[in-house]
């Protein structure tokens, strides 16, 4: 069983959110069984950005009367997931590209409502693109490439639309509906496994055999595409990893060894440039192991000493100044409950908000170790406060929409922040530049949005 899916969301940054979604659950031979899809209404403090309304071509009028609440929508998509793995146990989830994208914007819209994305470790995810690519090193005079040119380089595209047409499965542009994606990802995926003899569950059991990582005195050797491509005959270069430390069951710390001897090593937070989290669940590491003489040398080093003996807690050996929403897994697993508490409460009776608040407090003074993670948890609290409270404070919803929309300080990559300013403007060209009635319908559409949300907030 597999439960291929896709999203279409407001914005590239994950500080978006989903706007559509499409699930499907399909037995070993891709033949649905179920599926879920709908819309999710905007939530009031988004304002979708014009590069992804250009290019998935969503009506936000559509989402707005037809879509549901992003709690709705949060609580009707664990439903479905939660009925799946009761009845058929383990499901993967299937998308392209999704390890990157998809997968992490689930897993926050289940944890910034309360609701635990792992259900007892019966959810993982499972990437066609990453698939695509181990064929491509499996069998590289079979697979047929496609050559593209980006910022004057020559690089090879394993987008979803270029691999289908390589492989004869899109005869047309691809659409970017998330239903249209997902069946196209089904197509592309049984192509993949007649064509090269093998298959998505061969694949899937690569991603989660851990063996490798534990062989004592080896390094791990990967294979991959560097991004430059200079002639049709593709060129593989190579990661070497250490396995430093281990996390969970599925997670482990490895250690980028070319980086780890070329680089300076000056201070301890050097290391994190060349140190990997590295979880199976999400993601697939196709390496070979080779002898290693090394290993003592390396793991003698005081700094590798300390990220090995504090695998659990990687990410505060190395905090970062991100919101809330790029890492909600910070607010503890302990916390998911007593957040789904709050907001239940919440959505029940608008009124209990500084009762709540009062409450937080409390607990938080009770847990004085806890307290950071306390900080994160109320944060996700308060994000569903300004969304879905009747009337929030005004001074609150400034709090948010400030940094996001007027300085961009919310933004992890400054680079990513465009003014409502440009964002008009580069409506008005799209607007200018097209001949399609469907294209200008829905860009006036967002237009109007954005006008709104700026004489109401900016």
């Amino acid at each position: 069983m597999y439960i291929f899916y896709d999203f279409e969301t407001s914005d590239k940054d994950f500080l978006g959110q989903i706007l559509s979604y499409y699930f499907v659950l399909v037995d070993a031979t891709f033949t649905p069984i179920n599926e879920l899809s709908g819309f999710i209404k905007p939530n009031r403090t988004e304002c979708p950005k014009v590069g992804a309304i250009q290019v998935n071509k969503l009506s936000i009028e559509t989402c707005i009367h037809n879509g549901l609440s992003e709690f709705e929508a949060a609580n009707t998509i664990y439903q479905f997931l939660q009925t799946n793995t009761n009845d058929y146990g383990a499901v993967p989830l299937v998308g392209f590209n999704s390890a990157r994208f998809d997968f992490k914007h689930l897993e926050k819209l289940l944890l910034k409502h309360g609701l635990s994305p792992t259900f007892y470790g019966k959810i993982s995810s499972l990437d066609v693109y990453q698939f695509a690519k181990f064929c491509a090193l499996s069998f590289p005079k079979d697979f047929p490439f496609v050559p593209k040119k980006q910022h004057n380089t020559y690089s090879f595209s394993f987008k979803l639309e270029d691999l289908a047409q390589a492989f004869g499965c899109l005869k047309t542009p691809q659409t970017h509906d998330a239903k249209d994606d997902v069946i196209l990802t089904i197509e592309l995926t049984k192509t993949l496994e007649k064509t090269f003899d093998t298959s998505l569950k061969e694949f899937q059991s690569t991603q989660h055999n851990t063996s490798l990582f534990f062989e004592q005195n080896h390094f791990l050797k990967e294979p991959y595409f560097p991004f430059e491509q200079k002639s049709i005959t593709p060129i593989v270069n190579y990661n070497e990893w250490l396995v430093i430390g281990q996390a969970s069951k599925t997670t482990f710390i490895l250690l980028d060894l070319n980086a780890y001897k070329n680089h300076e090593k000056t201070a301890f937070n050097d290391y994190s440039s060349f140190t990997r989290y590295f979880n199976t669940r999400a993601n697939a590491l196709v390496a070979s192991k080779h002898p290693f003489d090394d290993n003592n040398t390396i793991l003698s080093d005081p700094n590798i000493q300390k990220i090995r003996e504090n695998a659990l807690q990687y990410f505060k050996l190395f905090p970062v100044d991100w919101d809330i929403e790029y890492r909600p897994w910070a607010m503890g697993f302990d916390n998911i409950p007593l957040l789904r508490r709050f907001i239940e409460t919440l959505s029940k009776d608008p009124n209990s908000y500084k009762q709540l608040i009062n409450e937080w407090k409390e607990i938080k003074k009770s847990k004085p170790e806890k307290s950071l993670e306390l900080n994160f948890m109320i944060q996700l609290f308060n994000r569903f406060y300004l969304n879905h409270h009747p009337s929030p404070e005004l001074d609150h919803m400034q709090k948010y929409i400030s940094p996001r929309y007027k300085t961009g300080k919310l933004f992890r990559n400054p680079t990513d922040f465009v003014t409502i300013e440009t964002e008009l403007n580069t409506l008005d060209f799209y607007l200018t530049n097209t001949q399609s009635t469907t294209e200008k319908t829905i860009l006036n559409e967002l237009k109007n949005y954005i006008k709104t949300f700026e004489l109401t907030y900016l």
